[in-house]
């Protein structure tokens, strides 16, 4: 997709700067802190990994106020119409829009916006007490109350993240694809999945069937859990 080129370079920018952007995007939402990847986005794995991201996300790091930073989610609102990265090098406008947004949002007219989480992490010593799940909520909040105009809310997470993805499909995410060499970390290529959630009536990459299908499966996971004994 054409954003991923700009979003390695604002995640670099974004490390080096001590977790901040040097310019606040009235589109971007940033949610608490972060001082470590928790492995739920990889964050230190998008793009190009290598010794001096490592070097540059070593901790612990502290805000304006001399809080401790223990997670961050890093994302930003993108424009559903976005073109193809071919329509932009050729300017031939039957290429069309960007083949992400052409599948997450059908109808660009009605949700003419998409929320992209870029990273998601949390320090090692308070993992597993559910801040990754708080992060991702204040996001979802977010886009429920304030933003009708956007349609999903989407992330890449790498193939072996087996711990991320539990993380986001129980957090109503739905896996849409593969996509092939997405993260180049020590020189390896390695495969990711494109996770979805989507909002305000819009389906998405989903048929009739796989809404119906997602529903019960909602249902039977809720009636499961509440006979279950405690």
């Amino acid at each position: 997709s054409i954003h991923h080129q700009m979003e390695k370079e604002k995640m670099k920018q974004f490390y080096s700067n001590g977790f901040r952007f040097d310019s606040n995007n009235g589109d971007a939402c940033h949610n608490g802190d972060v001082s470590s990847s928790n492995g739920t986005n990889e964050q230190q794995q998008k793009g190009h990994a290598n010794n001096n991201n490592n070097k540059i996300m070593e901790g612990p790091y502290y805000n304006d106020n001399g809080e401790r930073i223990i997670g961050c989610i890093v994302g930003s609102f993108l424009p559903s119409t976005m073109p193809s990265k071919q329509h932009i090098s050729s300017l031939d406008t039957k290429l069309g829009r960007d083949e992400t947004a052409s599948l997450l949002i059908p109808d660009p007219h009605r949700h003419t916006k998409m929320f992209y989480i870029m990273t998601l992490g949390t320090s090692a010593e308070f993992r597993r007490c559910g801040l990754g799940s708080l992060l991702v909520n204040r996001v979802v909040d977010v886009i429920v109350r304030e933003r009708g105009d956007c349609g999903a809310l989407y992330l890449h997470v790498i193939t072996y993240n087996e711990g991320a993805i539990r993380l986001y499909e129980r957090l109503g995410f739905s896996k849409v694809k593969v996509i092939k060499d997405y993260y180049t970390i020590n020189s390896v290529n390695y495969e990711c999945y494109l996770y979805a959630r989507y909002f305000h009536g819009n389906r998405g990459h989903k048929t009739t069937f796989g809404v119906l299908y997602d529903l019960a499966t909602s249902i039977i996971r809720k009636l499961s859990h509440a006979f279950i004994p405690t």
